[in-house]
């Protein structure tokens, strides 16, 4: 198995990185990068190695000892531009967050936020059929109600003016939206609640959790994950909140190794007739196999759609999903079953997506730019941490580098879910809190550094 020795150094380099940063004190798990781990470490590490006979029975051992091997200098040359790129540079000519904050304006907007929410979540009736389309669009914006949670543990949780109401009230929100999404058995929404959640609580206090409350958060995301998968897939319970009660007291904690890749679903088909392909790491197999090939390069059409998306079809009814042709295109041309243009579905992962872009050359460039990008906004958080603006810009925006692995393409946080449902109201902060917001006192110098692990800042 030569083709998985570039699989163990992808893990490798990550250890030593890790090992690294711990050294020197300057381990930061609200960092942008660590969230990139994440999502790397389970599309190619764990996938790599967990469905490894079936890639080289599939796709064969020169492509798949390919891919594994660009899944390491992707990762070198990510982790090279994230530190030696413009990222740091370019943090400092961001224009400077406000330094007030508006208590009553979060509070306004709060509880429509909240009630936007779990109207997206589907819990005031209304099936698919009899909501119009203006309603269904109505309906898409679910992270609405975790963006006010966070509003309310900022202004809650600030060491200058602390108002344990809001607090409470945030944090009360906070795991209604984990519950909605785990009933709604979808892992992405749930994962979300615990990460943004915990980051609002720690950055407003300028700390960092110690080693064993990161490991109970580690275990709770990966917990969530393994409820949301779990329920959406059984046929066992009634589909009703007593029902899930019951699962969940019936959970056995070893399926969270199956919700990470790391072991088979026993009750899936054997594995004689199983395939991966719709996994990341399968999506990567093919994209590889396929572009440009059989198929096309989308040479990054698909980015258009950061722009596209917000630009409504009564203004522009002949819209173009744009990359969708080619994409689809791949899947047709290298499939093992057969696909049509209707197919969707499944996510090709970071390197799917360069691949799609344009091969080689398409991976150094999106990489590039988006370990520069996340470099700099993180940069841009630090050097002005004592801003609640800028806690809450950054509680609500950091596990984004996680979604930029594991999805269609690295800007589909933006389009898909942030930029409809986080960025209106973090804008819309940003000029509230600088004209109307009340003054906020410096509870400390603001830092200049990264602070060390489990430290206060």
């Amino acid at each position: 198995m030569d083709e998985l020795q570039y699989v163990y150094a992808t893990a490798g380099v990550m250890v030593l990185y890790f090992i690294w940063r711990v050294a020197t004190g300057r381990f930061d798990p609200f960092a942008p990068v660590w969230m990139f781990f994440v999502g790397y470490v389970q599309v190619y590490v764990i996938q790599p190695i967990s469905f490894h006979d079936w890639a080289v029975g599939v796709r064969g051992v020169e492509l798949v000892t390919a891919a594994n091997q660009r899944a390491l200098w992707a990762l070198l040359w990510f982790l090279a531009a994230y530190h030696l790129g413009p990222g740091r540079l370019l943090s400092r000519w961001l224009p400077t967050p406000p330094r007030g904050w508006s208590a009553g304006t979060a509070a306004a907007i709060s509880p429509v936020l909240i009630v936007w929410g779990i109207l997206s979540a589907g819990f005031f009736g209304g099936g698919a059929g009899e909501v119009s389309a203006e309603g269904a669009l109505l309906r898409s914006f679910p992270f609405v109600m975790m963006v006010a949670a966070i509003l309310l543990i900022v202004t809650g949780g600030r060491v200058d003016e602390p108002r344990r109401g809001f607090l409470v009230a945030g944090l009360a929100v906070a795991s209604g939206y984990m519950l909605i999404w785990l009933l709604n058995g979808k892992r992405s929404h749930s994962l979300m609640a615990v990460l943004t959640t915990v980051c609002a609580m720690y950055v407003t206090r300028f700390k960092r959790p110690s080693w064993p409350v990161l490991g109970a958060i580690a275990f709770t995301g990966a917990l969530a994950v393994a409820l949301a998968i779990g329920w959406r897939n059984t046929r066992s319970y009634e589909r009703s909140l007593g029902g899930f009660a019951q699962f969940v007291v019936e959970f056995d904690p070893s399926t969270i190794l199956v919700s990470m890749d790391v072991v088979g679903d026993q009750e899936d088909v054997s594995d004689e007739f199983a395939s991966y392909e719709t996994k990341e790491y399968g999506g990567f197999l093919l994209m590889l196999d396929t572009v440009p090939e059989k198929s096309d390069y989308d040479y990054g059409q698909s980015y258009l759609r950061t722009f596209s998306t917000f630009i409504p079809r009564i203004v522009w009814p002949s819209k173009p999903l744009y990359g969708r042709k080619e994409w689809v295109g791949a899947w047709i041309a290298g499939s093992e079953f057969k696909r049509d243009e209707e197919f969707t579905g499944p996510a090709i992962g970071i390197l799917g997506a360069t691949q799609l872009n344009g091969g080689a050359v398409g991976t150094l460039v999106v990489l590039a730019v988006a370990a520069s990008f996340l470099r700099m906004l993180y940069e841009f958080f630090l050097r002005h941490a004592a801003s609640p603006w800028a806690q809450f810009f950054w509680s609500v925006f950091f596990f984004n580098a996680w979604f930029m692995v594991v999805n269609d393409d690295p800007m589909i946080w933006f389009y898909y879910n942030w930029g409809l449902s986080a960025f209106p109201t973090v804008t819309a902060m940003w000029f509230v809190a600088k004209f109307a917001g009340g003054p906020v006192a410096e509870p400390r110098p603001t830092p200049t550094a990264v602070p060390a692990f489990g430290t206060p800042r």
